[in-house]
């Protein structure tokens, strides 16, 4: 199993000063990248969105910055390439039918491309939207990937605005040895067991 954090950018503040006071309801993890992976993450979620004519790093409408600020965290972890595999999830985060525009899509298609061609050593994968979950981009590389965090187990729309309080009562159960070596398994809070 390959163990993945689900929006592993979120322990980034918010940049907007509104979003700092509910940021506990976008917060998957609370470990930078480095903590990440010293615990054994080797699988990355990033979710992108054209703001401007920037991308940003984002978990719906929270705004954790430029993707250039993230580019030293990317690099980091293509360096350690050669000690392993690194996979990472590249989405795109944009949610309704008024922010998908062929505009927005062609621009993400040429980022994944720039993506795939800077860091030929990851294992890029997903390059969907969120919207309708379209395949905007098709990376080479199509794992197996079950995702275990609240927005998606949790029939209860209270777990998905406590992240941090499904993570606690949930990760303990989920049983690590029961998915294929190959196998993605993305979870909130991977610092929590």
């Amino acid at each position: 199993m390959i163990l993945g954090s689900h929006n592993s950018w979120s322990f980034l503040p918010p940049r907007k000063w509104w979003q700092k006071a509910l940021a506990f309801t976008a917060r998957c993890q609370r470990l930078n990248i480095q903590e990440q992976y010293a615990l054994g993450v080797r699988c990355f979620d990033l979710r992108l969105k054209l703001i401007g004519k920037h991308w940003h790093v984002v978990h719906n409408s929270f705004d954790y910055g430029l993707l250039d600020d993230v580019m030293y965290d990317l690099g980091w972890l293509h360096r350690l390439c050669r000690e392993g595999s690194i996979y990472i999830r590249v989405l795109h985060d944009v949610r309704r039918r008024k922010d998908y525009t062929l505009h927005d899509v062609t621009l993400f298609i040429e980022l994944c491309r720039t993506l795939t061609a800077y860091y030929p050593d990851f294992k890029f994968w997903c390059g969907r939207n969120l919207y309708n979950w379209h395949e905007d981009y098709t990376f080479d590389f199509k794992p197996q990937c079950t995702e275990m965090y609240s927005s998606v187990c949790s029939p209860r729309i209270i777990d998905d605005w406590f992240p941090l309080m499904y993570a606690k009562r949930n990760n303990a159960w989920i049983r690590r040895e029961e998915y294929k070596p190959d196998e993605i398994l993305l979870i909130d809070f991977v610092d929590i067991s």
